[in-house]
């Protein structure tokens, strides 16, 4: 078995995932901090963020979810069976309906720019309101662009090529980190009134090049393939109705995820002190790291797998193949929610190194506030792809979108209950109720669908995780606080070396407790996450 075949199993293709997105998110990370300490907290980077954010929510909210959920188990049967005119016919189908929704939308945000910033900021600042509605002309492309980086992204992930899709957002962290440094270099005012028309067009015009970089990038590796893809509007027989379905939960999930992300901006720009809303980003950018180097990847490579097996009734491979990421998620979400807490206030005067302690003591308690919602939200990763790979869609939809609106309304009553400088921690434990709801909810649905054996070994090891993050966050925060590393340290030098030995102790501590109450579950679900891939190996 050579070294690129053992890639191709779960195990090999969770690391390689891993690796890639963790250089991936690092540059995500040091593009946040570039903005935090380039654009700034200021009116500008207000601004900026919200009318950023508009394109996103329209794609995920019409077409985001909808294809993220149906691209691969729609490829998966082809692919299982040779078949690569249906996979051509396919994938054709779903770029061609793709580009038929999201460009009349792109044209709408382009002609509805003012009225979106207006909603989205309220009145009260006319220039930031003209600011924005002139970043949103800008912005608008991405919305087609968005939709096709993800049917790209599904094909490649279908056929088990995932460097491409992994490597993709560091090239676009680079690309609008350099337009951010270059408005810095041009003098670029952190405050409204300060902003030079050049500036405000390489802030523009350089994240929307992002994009661009972030999705037309995966041609590259396309043409691997050979697929020969050309936009089409018809699929294969029988095809349409499961696409509907699939679609249908997509959208209604992702729409209630952009609600969340609506709320927040929002109620982050109305009655909070300025700079809320960047608070609130570099919070769940820290957030998503971990998530995203650890959860992501487990899900991404079991999920081609997990729909070829349900699509040829192997129920018992199906289990085997579920148990163990589910367990392993599980294991190491609850280590880094440990670490993050514990690391809060290192890693938020990093972020804010030239910022107010203000700033500083906000940033880490809307990460102390993200944090446990780590576990649930790893949950939903992993188990709503294990759904759609069955072809169900009404159970995920009915939890992922009760947890979304759940986190709606906590948002909504702890901004009202809660002190307006603690405005983005109280968004961010709202976060934190709503995915945690979530994730408990789709193991239920697991459960009752596909049994007892999909989740084996959660029932030991699960509790064991959890307890060892207690045990390992607490001695963290002890050890943080030793070194005057929380709640506020001083000095960025100081907060990385802080935050370097708070982590590592934290790691130590809950592999230590987890390897002395959950050895057998967590060695067994290795081995058993090892021998699912080289049997997708020898069967591929």
């Amino acid at each position: 078995m050579t070294g690129r075949q053992v890639a191709r199993g779960v195990a090999g293709a969770a690391a390689l995932i891993a690796v890639l997105t963790v250089l991936s998110r690092l540059g995500g990370f040091g593009r946040t901090l570039v903005f935090t300490n380039t654009v700034g907290p200021g009116s500008t980077g207000d601004t900026y963020l919200a009318a950023n954010n508009v394109p996103n929510i329209v794609f995920e909210v019409v077409a985001g979810g909808a294809l993220a959920s149906l691209v691969v188990p729609m490829l998966a049967g082809g692919i299982a069976a040779g078949d690569r005119e249906q996979v051509r016919r396919t994938a054709s189908a779903l770029l061609g309906w793709t580009l038929l929704l999201l460009v009349p939308l792109a044209v709408l945000v382009a002609l509805l720019a003012e009225p979106i910033a207006r909603l989205l900021l309220g009145a009260e600042d006319p220039e930031q309101v003209e600011l924005a509605a002139r970043f949103l002309l800008v912005f608008a492309p991405q919305v087609v662009l968005y939709g096709i980086g993800i049917v790209l992204t599904g094909v490649l992930q279908a056929h088990r090529r995932f460097a491409g899709p992994a490597l993709a957002p560091l090239l676009s962290s680079v690309v609008v980190a350099a337009a951010y440094l270059a408005f810095a270099a041009m003098g670029g005012g952190q405050e409204v009134a300060g902003l030079s028309t050049p500036a405000e067009l390489v802030l523009g015009v350089g994240t929307t090049l992002g994009v661009v970089a972030l999705s037309l990038s995966l041609l590259v590796p396309l043409r691997g393939l050979r697929l020969g893809l050309r936009p089409a509007l018809r699929f294969p027989v029988g095809a349409a109705p499961r696409v509907r379905r699939l679609a249908l939960a997509g959208v209604l999930t992702l729409a209630g995820q952009q609600l969340v992300a609506a709320v927040a901006i929002r109620l982050a720009n109305s009655g909070a002190p300025e700079g809320t809303q960047v608070v609130y980003v570099a919070g769940l950018t820290v957030f998503l790291l971990p998530w995203a180097a650890l959860a992501v990847p487990l899900a991404t490579s079991a999920y081609p797998g997990l729909a070829e097996r349900a699509e040829v009734g192997d129920e018992t491979g199906y289990r085997r193949a579920l148990a163990p990421v589910v367990l392993l998620t599980v294991a190491a979400s609850a280590v880094a929610t440990a670490a993050l807490v514990a690391a809060a206030g290192p890693v938020a005067r990093v972020f804010f190194a030239g910022g107010t302690d203000r700033e500083v003591a906000a940033l880490r308690d809307t990460v102390v506030a993200f944090a446990p919602g780590l576990l649930g939200y790893a949950l939903v990763a992993v188990l709503t792809r294990a759904l759609y790979a069955r072809g169900l869609w009404k159970a995920p939809t009915v939890c992922v979108l009760g947890g979304w609106l759940l986190a709606v309304a906590a948002d909504v009553v702890l901004a009202a209950a809660l002190p307006s400088a603690d405005r983005a921690a109280a968004l961010a434990l709202g976060h934190t109720l709503g995915v945690t709801v979530a994730g408990a909810g789709l193991v239920v649905v697991v459960l009752r669908v596909a049994g007892r054996p999909a989740l084996h070994g959660l029932s030991r090891g699960g509790p064991a995780a959890v307890g060892a993050a207690v045990l390992a966050g607490g001695a963290g925060l002890w050890l943080a606080r030793v070194l005057g590393a929380d709640p506020v340290p001083d000095g960025v030098l100081a907060a990385l070396g802080a935050g370097v030995v708070v982590g590592g102790a934290v790691l130590v501590v809950a592999l230590a407790v987890m390897m002395g109450t959950a050895r057998a579950q967590l060695v067994g679900a290795l081995r058993e996450l090892r021998s699912t891939g080289e049997q997708e190996v020898r069967s591929g």
